[in-house]
């Protein structure tokens, strides 16, 4: 895409932003939810080449780690509390 029309384009979805209720949102956030629904070619490269290696690790036998474990690594390590219930 053409750096000047994506540019435009991003003009345009900041301003639909404003017009829908998005008037709070920090430039770096406009740009995150921009980059979320407008993935450069060499993201979703990335993207699907991880989803295979995932996939092939599957396949190889790797079973991942349960759920809970990943949510309380990934909850300390971001400084979240922990999950209602949880201690």
């Amino acid at each position: 895409m053409e750096s000047s029309s994506e540019l435009a384009q991003f003009h345009e979805f900041v301003g639909e932003q404003l017009a829908n209720g998005g008037g709070d949102l920090s430039p770096e956030e406009a740009l995150d939810a921009w980059r979320a629904g407008h993935p450069s070619a060499e993201t979703a490269e990335e993207d699907f080449e991880a989803v295979r290696q995932a996939l092939a690790a599957m396949d190889a036998g790797d079973t991942g780690i349960p759920l809970e474990d990943f949510d309380r690594e990934f909850r300390a390590k971001h400084n979240l509390p922990p999950r209602s219930g949880q201690g």
